[in-house]
């Protein structure tokens, strides 16, 4: 594979949507287990773009959201993303904190905490995967929580990732969490940086196609 080519082939995308398909599934279970609530996930997106198209795609660039942001060092590098609008994000850690067992043990309600071990348990799922499919192993950073208006916190995030290279190279899934107030989504995404995502296609057998 050309980095940074803009376009994935064929071949290339089958094979990142399968073992990130198999990621996110492994997420959904995991995090339904920790929140205590069925959870749905979509097909994952593969996108190749650059900042700017990246920031242009975002269909309410004014909508509060809290996002968590986690950095991830190893065999593979980059970070992870958690995102819910900040209109849903409190409602639906307080509903989270009634479920979750460690929540339970705290006196006081804790928002941050709800959406850090989210963000944790997912970035982890889909590291795991990658550990055990490719044996590419990686670690994470704790969380980093920010927030503001869409355009402004994603601004900030990508323009920081773009210090590596011009091109960004991501994958997103919509987690749904279906509740008797109606269904609650956050998005969650994962950006390795060029060097990776080649060592990621490399593992895969596909570099080439």
């Amino acid at each position: 594979m050309s980095i940074p080519s803009k376009t994935l082939s064929p071949v290339q995308q089958d094979a990142l949507k399968e073992i990130f398909n198999i990621g996110s599934g492994n997420a959904a279970t995991t995090l339904s287990e920790v929140v205590h609530q069925r959870v749905l996930v979509s097909v994952p997106q593969i996108k190749i773009s650059t900042v700017e198209e990246a920031l242009s795609s975002l269909v309410k660039p004014d909508l509060p959201v809290v996002c968590l942001v986690n950095i991830f060092v190893g065999d593979i590098s980059g970070c992870t993303l958690w995102l819910m609008p900040g209109e849903t994000a409190l409602a639906f850690a307080q509903e989270c904190w009634h479920k979750m067992p460690r929540a339970k043990n705290e006196a006081e309600f804790h928002f941050g905490h709800i959406h850090l071990e989210i963000s944790s348990v997912l970035t982890e799922s889909y590291l795991n995967t990658l550990g055990d499919m490719l044996e590419l192993t990686s670690i994470p950073s704790p969380p980093l929580m920010l927030s503001g208006p869409m355009q402004k916190v994603m601004g900030r995030i990508l323009n920081e990732y773009a210090r590596f290279g011009d091109i960004l190279a991501y994958v997103q899934n919509r987690f749904r969490f279906p509740g008797e107030t109606g269904t609650t989504s956050g998005y969650f995404m994962m950006l390795p940086d060029a060097a990776s995502l080649q060592r990621i296609m490399t593992a895969m057998k596909v570099d080439g196609a």
